[in-house]
């Protein structure tokens, strides 16, 4: 912390979580205890005892608050000097109530102040209390044209009472700027100086109403982008009614300065009365009054809550610099608090493909269907799947296979199996049937969900059949069993039957094939489910959900032969979710149209956990990536929000470039105007693109996400506040509760100084528990360590070359693994070339990542033949019987073994490779002869 400002030291030690609820707490401050002889604020300290039972309330003396600074503080130093330096105790008081609201929450008010109402009250009853974190009064309202002469501002809030959730970014302001002050006046000689004039702008409501005014209007808080312009006095003069402003609800004068008699406060029996603050002191004619009051100031409350309503000023929370803690609990309870929330606000909108009808001549195109759930919906549609599979026997720790596009479907059986505690297994629906067997059969995967047709990128509507796939799963369709000989721990095979948006497929009637079970008798409308039914209510797993569970098993290489298969958590899922909303600024007011496929960790967490979290909704605009369908559904949705890898983007741009006809009538313009955010992963973005993706599609907000699999995924991520050359150079900083470091690839116990180059490694909450059934690979990457105090922690080495700089940033260099990226999808060579390695003309093979202009990069084979056999184009190769391997025939053995995006996009045949002394082949210099070969072929 010793290089730490003092924002970011008090943003560390008291982390702001507006989720979190109000802390039963009540402080005061004066010179004796309510046991003290002279203490003379009986009636108004008994007060906030009586309105708030199970609160704990504190009477605090200066000698007792200083020695609890001490320790709330003593991380914070400078803080403690500041306090002790302050000359006049009004001074102390005044900071003193920021400071214990900053470090532990609740409320404070002055001695001379009574509660008429609770504060359960004080929050109208339409606003979600875990989206506020700050209630504050209004204290002065003058409309005389001679305020000044008796108020500091037009519009005051006043100090004497506040509530607050510790760490509130404006709580942690005014400390900072007091501090600040109280020690420039201190070296400066001038601190003493102080009277008590002075202390309204110093401590006083007139630093605190500033403050206020300027959180209200900065942009790193709130996002300013559809603002009507300065929030200032001219807002809240003459309200009757509560006000919100992001996370901060502002109270009419009425509320904290009932019975004044002048400025439209009304009296102390009104219903928005809830705190008099006693300005002449104990014996005020108020103190009788009171005691009037008390009997029905209870017993008159709980109407006046549903009859007032909010205000109309508000404004979306964006990014602060202040980081949520974790959230401790699991996906479904976490999912619950959000559907208690934000029940009636959309959660999902799904369409299905549909095309163009010269794409398909002389066939019936159907029409693209679109699904809407809002979070009530989702949720009750997932209680319902999760009821249905349940009858099928899943339970907890079961792994469930499945095999979807970007459909409503796949996402509400995400939920569906969370509820229940088994394990999410998402297959590439691309996977062929030797892929699907491998990885089912590591899994000992019980239950397999698929689509009758896999959708098929940039090809609507023309999927491929999965008939064969099923057939070589379950030999015999027909028989009303599943016999599988090749997986014999498969029990079940559940088909969605998307055929009708694939009219080419030729995919027989379901009820002809008697194996298999159709989704449909699972749940026959996901959208129609309603909370009066039976199978809709609430999931209860076989044995309780702990945060650690392993929740979701993704595939991190080839399943032909050795897969790695990552275990992922509930904290790790459910936090990287939330942090990178957090970051990137998602409110519940965002629309996030999502084209990357929910089977990979883009889709499943960048995007869909990201809004499930915050409450936003997320857009799938079809099965499989289509770019006029993503732009579409942008535009007639009006979406703030569009993710995307290099290569989705550069598609879009092509359409609106070319076919701009394609879309709505001025659909292409309009995007800009309502585009916002974004997320594009898997490396950083060429300043190029970057400027395109702001001029083209507004995407202003756009920010990079760098991550692995086994970190859940995301473990650095740039922020949309974050310099321009930043956002196009680097993979921004590390996430919250991330430790990331540079190592020596040779020797990962040296940790490598600033601005060098090395292995990135990443610690925390994000690491996955191990790769399933393979201890081996598992201790190569995962390792447990001791940090300096001695306690343990995990590492997980990225194989990822990255150097960090001085501020933080991180920028990937290269791959230590030669891990190739085709258009954000990860590639391992190794998949490919133990494929080739079993071709009968084969003797030995080298793939790396090279160069491409459309995908970044994309694969490419170095081939030596076996002997006797002539490569493509060898002398020979035209000789009768001549046994010769061409590079089509290579490809077309990827293709047949493995998923088409694994073909070879290059082929060369070498007699050798460049080896290192120990025989390892050197990929770095084949990647430049690679380089050299496509120049010379351009």
């Amino acid at each position: 912390m010793s290089k730490m400002t003092l924002h970011e030291k008090l943003a560390y030690q008291f982390p702001y979580d507006v989720e979190l609820k109000f802390p039963a707490y009540i402080w005061q401050t004066w010179k004796w205890t309510p046991a003290h002889g002279e203490f003379n604020f009986r009636d108004q300290e008994a007060s906030w005892t009586e309105q708030h039972p199970g609160f704990i309330h504190e009477v605090l003396t200066d000698q007792v608050a200083a020695h609890l600074l001490r320790l709330l503080y003593a991380s914070v130093p400078e803080v403690l000097e500041a306090y002790d330096a302050l000359p006049l105790p009004v001074l102390k008081a005044d900071l003193f109530r920021y400071l214990i609201l900053l470090a532990r929450g609740g409320i404070y008010s002055d001695i001379d102040t009574y509660a008429i109402r609770s504060a359960v009250e004080w929050i109208p009853a339409s606003v979600p209390r875990t989206a506020v974190g700050l209630v504050v009064g209004i204290e002065a309202d003058p409309d005389r044209p001679d305020w000044k002469e008796w108020y500091s501002r037009r519009i005051q809030f006043c100090q004497w009472t506040i509530q607050a959730k510790p760490g509130h970014p404006v709580l942690r302001e005014v400390v900072v700027r007091i501090t600040e002050e109280a020690l420039r006046r201190k070296r400066a000689g001038t601190l003493e100086a102080v009277v008590d004039k002075n202390v309204i702008e110093f401590t006083g409501p007139a630093l605190w109403t500033d403050i206020l005014f300027d959180y209200f209007n900065d942009g790193r808080y709130f996002d300013m982008a559809e603002s009507a312009g300065r929030i200032d006095w001219q807002n809240f003069t003459g309200m009757e009614e509560s006000k919100r402003v992001g996370d901060v609800v502002v109270l009419p004068i009425t509320s904290f300065s009932p019975g004044v008699q002048q400025m439209g406060a009304k009296d102390y029996d009104d219903p928005m009365a809830f705190v008099k603050h006693d300005f002449e002191g104990p014996n005020h004619p108020w103190a009788a009054k009171r005691l009037s009051l008390r009997g029905n100031a209870t017993s008159s409350r709980t109407p006046h809550l549903t009859a007032r309503t909010i205000g109309t000023l508000t404004r979306s929370i964006s990014q602060g610099p202040a980081e949520p803690p974790l959230l401790l609990n699991t996906v479904p309870e976490h999912f619950a608090s959000v559907v208690s929330q934000f029940g009636d606000r959309p959660a999902l909108i799904c369409r299905s493909p549909t095309t163009s009808a010269d794409t398909l001549p002389g066939v019936s195109v159907p029409a693209s269907l679109e699904t809407n759930l809002s979070y009530e919906a989702l949720d009750l549609a997932s209680n319902a799947l999760a009821h249905s599979l349940r009858s099928l026997g899943v339970e907890k720790g079961d792994r469930v296979a499945v095999s979807l596009g970007n459909n409503p479907e796949f996402a509400a059986l995400t939920y569906a199996i969370f509820k229940l505690g088994a394990i999410l297994v998402p297959l590439n629906p691309g996977f062929n049937v030797k892929q699907v067997t491998a990885a089912l059969n590591h899994l000992d995967v019980e239950l397999l969900i698929i689509g009758a047709i896999t959708d098929l990128a940039y090809k609507p509507c023309r999927g491929r059949s999965n008939l064969p796939l099923l057939q070589g799963l379950v030999p015999d369709l027909e028989s009303g069993r599943v016999e599988a000989p090749e997986i014999p721990t498969l029990k079940r095979i559940v088909v969605v039957d998307n055929s009708a948006s694939h009219p080419l497929s030729g995919f027989p009637p379901l009820s002809s094939l008697r194996s298999l079970t159709p989704f449909s008798s699972l749940i026959t409308d996901l959208a129609g489910v309603r909370r009066s039914s039976a199978a809709a209510g609430l999931v209860t797993p076989d044995s309780p959900l702990s945060p650690s569970d392993t929740i979701n098993i993704q595939f991190t290489s080839g399943t032909t032969s050795h897969p790695k298969a990552a275990m992922l958590s509930h904290t790790g899922i459910l936090n990287n979710g939330a942090l990178i909303a957090h970051r990137m600024g998602l409110t519940p007011a965002d629309l996030i149209v999502c084209p990357p496929p929910l089977f990979h960790c883009f889709g499943c967490i960048l995007g869909y956990m990201a809004t499930a979290t915050s409450g936003a909704g997320i857009l799938f605009p079809s099965p499989a990536f289509d770019p006029l369908a993503a732009l579409r559904m942008a535009a007639d949705h009006r979406a703030t929000g569009l993710h995307g890898v290099a290569t989705m983007f550069v598609a879009m741009f092509e359409i609106l470039h070319h076919h701009p006809e394609w879309l709505p009538p001025g659909a292409g313009a309009a995007l800009p105007t309502h585009l916002k955010k974004g997320i594009a992963a898997g490396s950083s973005v060429p300043e190029s693109l970057m400027r395109k993706v702001y001029e083209v599609l507004g995407l202003r907000g756009l920010v990079i996400c760098y991550g692995m699999t086994e970190t859940s995924p995301v473990s650095a991520m740039t922020a949309p506040g974050d310099p321009f050359e930043k956002r196009t150079q680097s993979v921004g900083r590390v996430m919250p509760h991330t430790k990331v470091k540079i190592v020596d690839p040779l020797d990962r116990s040296r940790v490598l100084p600033v601005g060098e180059r090395g292995e990135l490694a990443a610690a925390g909450y994000l690491v996955m528990k191990g790769y399933w059934g393979d201890e081996e690979r598992t201790a190569e990457v995962r390792k447990v360590e001791r940090d300096a105090e001695g306690r343990e922690e995990v590492w997980l080495y990225s194989g990822d070359e990255a150097s960090m700089d001085e501020d933080g940033y991180v920028e990937i260099t290269g791959r230590i693994k030669d891990l190739i990226i085709r258009g954000g999808e990860n590639i391992h060579p190794l998949e490919i070339e133990n494929c080739l390695f079993q071709h009968p003309l084969v003797a030995e093979v080298s793939v790396v990542g090279v160069p491409d202009e459309r995908y970044g990069e994309c694969v490419g084979a170095f081939v030596i033949v076996h002997e006797g056999v002539v490569p493509e184009g060898g002398e020979g190769a035209e000789a009768e019987g001549a046994q010769v391997l061409t590079r089509e025939s290579v490809r077309e053995w990827v293709r047949t073994h493995l998923s088409s995006h694994l073909v070879p996009k290059h082929v060369w045949f070498v007699d050798k490779y460049p080896k290192t002394a120990s025989g390892k082949i050197q990929k770095f210099k084949l990647k430049d002869t690679a380089k050299k070969l496509l120049e010379e072929e351009a």
